[in-house]
């Protein structure tokens, strides 16, 4: 029997509403936007070898819209990150599992990707100097009240982008005088800067034993 046969069998279909059920209808992810009477789908937390759709814990299992489970499938294929390499702006979508925007990429209302020129942003990935057009100040005020880590890539030449781990935003202004300083050190001279980001690193994880 196929998954896909599986996916028919009764006892299949019965774990399937009962999850339905306990999560009254409703797509479980806080960050979903689609519209009503949008199709389910269960989704498994975790998979193991050999074990049949039916057979894990309903602790295991959550009900997603389809366009959600598709992006948690997305996310949970993209494949590792390794600090230090370069990658070609087209393998940016298999390492991310999604397709990244230049600057800040913005999906589902949070940021989620930075691809950052050096010539713009000569300290990055440390300081972001932040444009001012409607978009780029939007995007740079929903980064900046963000508490999570994300991925930045540095345009390394003409070699590619340079993965430089994941950073969030420590601070941010939008003082003349900052932005001053910033725009000569940059030689940004006639560039307009919004906002000066100031960015911060992710700790490496504890190593345990």
């Amino acid at each position: 029997m196929t998954y896909r046969q599986k996916l028919r069998d009764p006892r299949w279909q019965k774990v399937r509403l009962t999850v339905f059920e306990r999560d009254e209808w409703r797509c479980q992810r806080p960050d979903c936007h689609s519209p009503e009477h949008t199709p389910l789908a269960v989704h498994h937390k975790n998979y193991i070898s050999g074990r049949d759709p039916w057979d894990y814990p309903l602790t295991d299992l959550i009900t997603f819209c389809e366009p959600c489970h598709d992006r948690e499938h997305a996310l949970s294929t993209a494949e590792p990150m390794v600090e230090g390499r370069v990658y070609a702006w087209d393998d940016l979508k298999r390492v991310l599992g999604f397709t990244p925007d230049k600057y800040l990429t913005e999906k589902d209302g949070a940021i989620v990707c930075a691809c950052i020129r050096k010539d713009y942003n000569p300290d990055a990935p440390g300081i972001l100097l932040a444009g001012d057009t409607p978009e780029i100040v939007d995007k740079s005020q929903k980064f900046t009240g963000q508490e999570n880590f994300i991925p930045v890539f540095l345009k390394a030449m003409d070699a590619g982008w340079k993965y430089c781990g994941r950073h969030r935003v420590e601070s941010a202004t939008s003082n003349a005088a900052e932005i001053a300083i910033q725009q000569r050190h940059a030689n940004l001279h006639g560039i307009p800067i919004s906002t000066v980001l100031f960015l911060e690193k992710q700790p490496p994880s504890p190593v345990t034993s």
